[in-house]
């Protein structure tokens, strides 16, 4: 089975765009119905000790929220020596633990079920569903040397 080759497109949303969102996922009652595939990520740069809130799409399982992240972009190497995020997901906020990898095939399964319950997302990583909504994994493999998956873990108090 040969697999075509991969290739996350290197378009970022332009600043008004993510400054936009971040307003919107802020405003109450936008909040909750954006909120539900939007999250507002905030880290901390491991240098000058800014934070950062960036919007990012989001699957959440239990205490266990997946972000992928392309890898050319540099805001997810601050999680290397601060991994506590706070994270805003549907108008409530939280804390947690964040660990990013990259080519560690043992992220395939999260990778997986991000895209599949993120349909957008997977066409936007050029990733096809089938007619039932799966993902193919030879395709998803592909990717993970090109993208950032982020596990972020819940506080238990949260």
């Amino acid at each position: 089975m040969n697999v075509e080759p991969v290739k996350v497109p290197t378009w970022s949303p332009p600043r008004w765009m993510n400054a936009t969102m971040k307003g919107m996922l802020r405003t109450p009652g936008l909040e909750r119905w954006l909120g539900r595939g939007i999250a507002l990520l905030a880290v901390t740069g491991k240098k000058s000790g800014k934070i950062y809130r960036i919007p990012v799409s989001y699957h959440r399982d239990g205490d266990t929220v997946i972000v992928l992240t392309k890898k050319f972009r540099r805001w997810w190497r601050n999680l290397d020596e601060r991994p506590d995020v706070e994270i805003r997901l549907a108008g409530r906020q939280y804390r947690g633990k964040a660990r990013a990898s990259c080519g560690k095939e043992s992220e395939l399964p999260h990778l997986m079920t991000f895209l599949e319950s993120r349909p957008i997302d997977a066409r936007a990583y050029g990733i096809a569903l089938s007619a039932d909504g799966r993902v193919d994994p030879a395709p998803a493999k592909a990717l993970l040397d090109q993208i950032i998956v982020i596990r972020v873990e819940l506080a238990r108090d949260a």
